[in-house]
């Protein structure tokens, strides 16, 4: 419950999240059993907007990477500021495992690449201009899209960790689920560099952990192999291990490396390109 305190914050801060409901007790949660279990209720005030949808171009445009992006980085920003109640850790800090399924480890050729990845991120400085606490899970299922903005939701999973996880999570599941529409229109530049732009109108990242980003996203993808993972599957097996010997996130996905740059943003090419559906 003590995440609860946080989104009262970001509300003062003028942030759209959407608020707990209190029992008529007055409490945040309640206690139900059933058949012997016993389950903690909670209950949260239902965003307003509408779903993310790829084939709907009012609900899936760069107007909507760019008030994602800016959410997240507003939030982030705000957070630095953010005290919790008697100076008590709310939430856990990132330890590589909290998004793995288990049965990566009877699979040793991704589980190594996974332990590799967790070394790496956990050798990473703690700045309060790059580390605090994220939404861990702020995909498109997470959000509603209401005019110029988004409501966002779904803070269960939040924790401790870098302010470039968090993007990196976002921007994974946005292509997974939306890098091409049914017409076969591409959206991996698009949705990055929307995305990142109206982060950084919210909160500046230095080149160094911009930098960062495509390792969590890689990440995001073992950790996407894990929860499906079957040992009789080899196809996804073998599709993973391509991806990682070519750098890719998907075989047909190719990503601008200069997204991942301040430069970029900076400069009058994006300038001419903002806020246009797909980049060429």
């Amino acid at each position: 419950m003590k995440t609860m305190d946080w989104l009262y914050y970001l509300k003062r801060q003028n942030l759209s999240v959407s608020l707990p409901l209190k029992t008529l007790q007055g409490k945040f949660a309640t206690c139900v059993e059933n058949e012997g279990e016993t389950y903690i209720l909670s209950a949260f005030e239902k965003a307003d907007g509408q779903n993310w949808d790829k084939k709907d171009p009012q609900r899936w445009n760069a107007a909507v990477f760019n008030h994602w992006g800016r959410f997240m980085g507003d939030m982030h920003c705000k957070t630095k500021s953010y005290t919790p109640a008697n100076n008590i850790d709310i939430r856990h800090s990132f330890t590589g495992r909290e998004a793995l399924g288990d049965s990566i480890r009877n699979c040793p050729p991704v589980n190594k690449i996974a332990e590799d990845l967790i070394a790496q991120m956990l050798s990473l400085p703690k700045t309060k201009d790059s580390y605090g606490l994220i939404h861990y899970d702020l995909h498109p299922w997470n959000f509603f899209i209401e005019k110029d903005h988004i409501n966002a939701f779904d803070f269960d999973d939040s924790l401790y960790g870098w302010f470039s996880l968090d993007i990196g999570i976002a921007l994974y599941h946005g292509l997974w689920w939306g890098r091409k529409d049914d017409s076969g229109t591409d959206y991996t530049n698009s949705l990055i560099g929307n995305f990142l732009d109206g982060y950084l109108s919210a909160n500046p990242l230095s080149d160094y952990w911009l930098d960062k980003i495509p390792m969590f996203m890689k990440f995001r993808k073992i950790c996407q192999f894990s929860w499906f993972y079957s040992p009789h599957n080899t196809d996804d097996l073998h599709n993973l291990l391509d991806c990682m010997e070519q750098d890719r996130l998907f075989a047909d996905c190719s990503i601008d490396k200069q997204l991942f740059t301040n430069r970029f943003y900076q400069s009058a090419n994006f300038a001419a390109q903002h806020h246009i559906a797909v980049y060429s």
